[in-house]
C-alpha cells in the first residue's frame, strides 16, 4: 500500500481494506448516497450502506450521529461527508451537487468542519477497540480562503478520543472537472486530489496483530547486516 493513489474510490477502497483490515465483518458506509464510489469494489457486498436521506434507499434511514449500532460493534466506519459548504455552490452546479453528492446536506458556514464532531463522537462509541474510520476528506477553496479541511478532521478526532494513524492521497484521473459561474478569474492552483485518512479506536498499531492486519514480510539483510532488496527470480 503505497501513500499516492491515481485512480477511482471503488479500488482504492478495495486495497485499504485489504490492507488495514482485512479481516472486518461489520462495515459501515455511514453517508452513502448513491453509493457511487461502491460500484465494481470487491467489498461492496460486505457493507451496510446507511444515510440520512432516505430517497436513496439506503439499508438503513439515520443520521451518522445517531446509528442504531450497539456499542463497540463496528470493525470499519466508512465516512464520505459532503467536501463543499452549502454556500460554495454556484446556481449551475448546485442542482448537479445536491442530488449527485448531499450537498443539501452540507453545512451552511465558510468550511464543513462543523459536520465531523458529531459523527466522530458517534463513532467512538460504536467502534471495537482497534476499530478504524475510513475518512474521504477535501480541502478546498470557499470566499477567497483556503479551507484546511484535513486539519480541521484530524484535530476533532484527537478531541473524540480516537488517533489519526494514517493517509492516502488520491489523485482521480478525471479530477479537477467542476466549473463554477462564480470563477471567471483562477487565483488558486485547480485541486484535483484528496485524502483518505485512516483513524483507529485505540493506538495506530493493532493489539492482535495476527488478528486484525495483514502479514508483513521482513526484508533480508547481507552479512554486514545492511537491507537489501532481492533480486527477482528469472
Amino acid at each position: 500500500m503505497e501513500s499516492v493513489w491515481i485512480g477511482k474510490d471503488n479500488k482504492l477502497l478495495d486495497a485499504m481494506l485489504d490492507f488495514y483490515a482485512p479481516r472486518a465483518t461489520r462495515i459501515i458506509d455511514v453517508c452513502c448516497n448513491a453509493r457511487r464510489m461502491w460500484k465494481g469494489s470487491q467489498w461492496a457486498g460486505k457493507v451496510a450502506c446507511y444515510d440520512v436521506d432516505p430517497s436513496v434507499k439506503p439499508d438503513v434511514a439515520c443520521p451518522w450521529d445517531a446509528l442504531p449500532d450497539q456499542d463497540q460493534s463496528v470493525d470499519v466506519l466508512v465516512y464520505d461527508p459532503p467536501h463543499l459548504p452549502l454556500a460554495a455552490a454556484s446556481p449551475k452546479s448546485l442542482a448537479h451537487y445536491s442530488r449527485g453528492y448531499g450537498l443539501k446536506m452540507s453545512s451552511g458556514e465558510d468550511n464543513v468542519a462543523d459536520l465531523h464532531p458529531p459523527f466522530l463522537k458517534e463513532a467512538k462509541r460504536v467502534l471495537r477497540p482497534d476499530g478504524i474510520i475510513l475518512a474521504k476528506i477535501k480541502d478546498y477553496v470557499h470566499n477567497h480562503r483556503y479551507q484546511w479541511n484535513l486539519e480541521m478532521f484530524k484535530q476533532a478526532a484527537r478531541q473524540a478520543g480516537l488517533t489519526p494513524c494514517d493517509l492516502v492521497i488520491k489523485r482521480d484521473p478525471c479530477g479537477g472537472n467542476l466549473k463554477s459561474g462564480r470563477w471567471q478569474r483562477a487565483h488558486h492552483a485547480k485541486n484535483v486530489h484528496c485524502y483518505w485518512v485512516v483513524i483507529r479506536n485505540g493506538k495506530c498499531e493493532p493489539r492482535d496483530k495476527d488478528k486484525t492486519a495483514p502479514a508483513r514480510t521482513t526484508m533480508p539483510k547481507d552479512e554486514e547486516g545492511a537491507f537489501f532488496l532481492p533480486e527477482e527470480e528469472t
